[in-house]
């Protein structure tokens, strides 16, 4: 890619766009995906949910042997010698990979639309059959770059909460930075945004593309976190709509369809930031850029 001028709008300049999830080249692609990605979604957090209730039950058991009189000899006894907390763990981590897995395979079916979108803007003269074998064809990439960079990602994380948590010890005034923590990892996951787009349009190996996608983002970082981070709000603030429900179903089928939109949202948003960002010419005879070369 060129070192031309790469200029990314504040979010105003791609939300009007973003929001038509419904409005692709091909409108029955939008359709499905959406129905597949609902589908998805929900039906994991039904599977999940059970998985949930055991979590929850066994926390209140812990909860309740924990509150009474302790010392070290029944704390051993409730944690290791009652079987409580071994089960709470295996709850927990049911639900942490079951949920992980929901995510992930929801986040590539969103992919696959945001690549169907990105082809439609660049080469909409391209088959459908050409864009799904382009998009399978680099499956293979994208899943093992996004486990090297979460696994990647993550460690150094870790590697930053232990810091912040020894400061905090010696700086007890600090833990204010401690709590807005999970702020600062969403907003530094942000800058990795065209990560998976990279791949898809150029092709680019697993190890160069971490490069890349830094590259892409220099001088721009900062309308990339606010943009994205504004419609992270906006789908914490479109959730709480599902929170007053009483019926816990309903309440899930709603978590879902709301998730659902803004996962196609934020993908629509990505590639058009991309192709700012990159220079690349948009040829839907709606807005023309200038042209990269890779």
């Amino acid at each position: 890619m060129d070192k031309g001028s790469r200029t990314i709008k504040p979010f105003g300049g791609y939300i009007k766009e973003a929001i038509k999830f419904y409005d692709l080249d091909k409108p029955v692609v939008a359709r499905i995906i959406f129905i597949l990605e609902l589908a998805v979604l929900f039906g994991g957090y039904m599977l999940a949910r059970p998985y949930v209730l055991d979590l929850y039950t066994h926390y209140e058991q812990l909860f309740v042997r924990l509150g009474g009189e302790l010392n070290l000899e029944n704390l051993n006894s409730i944690l290791f010698g009652s079987g409580v907390y071994e089960a709470m763990i295996q709850s927990f981590m049911r639900v942490v990979l079951l949920i992980a897995a929901v995510r992930f395979i929801a986040f590539l079916i969103s992919l696959f639309f945001g690549s169907w979108y990105f082809f439609g803007l660049t080469n909409p003269q391209m088959l459908g059959s050409q864009r799904v074998s382009v998009f399978f064809t680099r499956l293979t990439k994208i899943i093992v770059f996004n486990i090297l960079f979460h696994v990647a990602f993550y460690l150094g994380v870790f590697v930053l909460l232990m810091f912040f948590a020894v400061i905090t010890i010696i700086i007890p005034l600090l833990s204010v930075f401690t709590a807005m923590f999970p702020l600062l990892v969403m907003a530094i996951s942000t800058l990795f945004v065209f990560k998976d787009l990279l791949i898809i349009e150029f092709d680019i190996g697993v190890f160069r593309n971490f490069k890349k996608t830094i590259d892409l983002t220099r001088g721009n970082k900062k309308y990339i976190i606010i943009n994205m981070m504004s419609l992270y709000a906006l789908g914490f603030l479109l959730n709480m709509f599902s929170v007053d429900v009483n019926n816990a179903v309903l309440s899930l089928f709603i978590s879902a369809f709301l998730e659902s939109i803004i996962l196609l949202v934020t993908q629509r948003m990505s590639v058009l930031m991309f192709l700012d960002a990159a220079s690349l010419e948009r040829k839907d005879g709606k807005q023309e850029k200038g042209k990269t070369v890779v």
